[in-house]
């Protein structure tokens, strides 16, 4: 039973403090900073990194500043590349803005998309479910419920 104190006006708004900051915090995907194998298996002999795999670490750059933040954790990416997924062709020369090169590292993006060691999960401070709240608590129950229950 709910008895009033004097201490209860201040025992409530200390706990809903309390709930608003375990509900805020919560993991994010980000993409690792160093570039997989699978984006660029090939290995160059010499300590100096090849014309292509400038190329590549340019398209990875890329996809850290641009992609990761329009196609998050989870999210499928569209088939063709996006707009943004485009290096600029004055550091690299003409080859590096070629369409099959960039076809190419699209569809390596693709294949390592949904690995677990091509994204690390940090826990932050969230306040964006606040917007929509019922929005929120329906994509918490989607994720937190077994399989055979979807």
């Amino acid at each position: 039973m709910f008895f009033r104190r004097n201490t209860d006006k201040l025992f409530i708004p200390v706990l809903a403090v309390v709930v608003l900051l375990f509900l805020s915090y919560r993991p994010k995907y980000h993409l690792r900073s160093e570039m997989p194998t699978a984006f660029f298996p090939e290995q160059t002999a010499s300590g100096r990194p090849s014309l292509d795999e400038k190329i590549a670490w340019a398209y990875w750059e890329n996809a850290l500043m641009d992609i990761q933040w329009k196609y998050p954790h989870g999210l499928t990416l569209p088939i063709d590349p996006p707009t943004e997924f485009l290096i600029s062709a004055k550091a690299l020369g003409p080859g590096a803005t070629d369409p099959a090169t960039r076809l190419l590292y699209w569809g390596r993006l693709q294949q390592i998309w949904y690995l677990p060691e091509t994204w690390k999960k940090e826990y932050e401070f969230d306040w964006t479910w606040l917007s929509s709240p019922v929005d929120s608590i329906g994509d918490w129950i989607h994720n937190h419920t077994p399989r055979f229950m979807r």
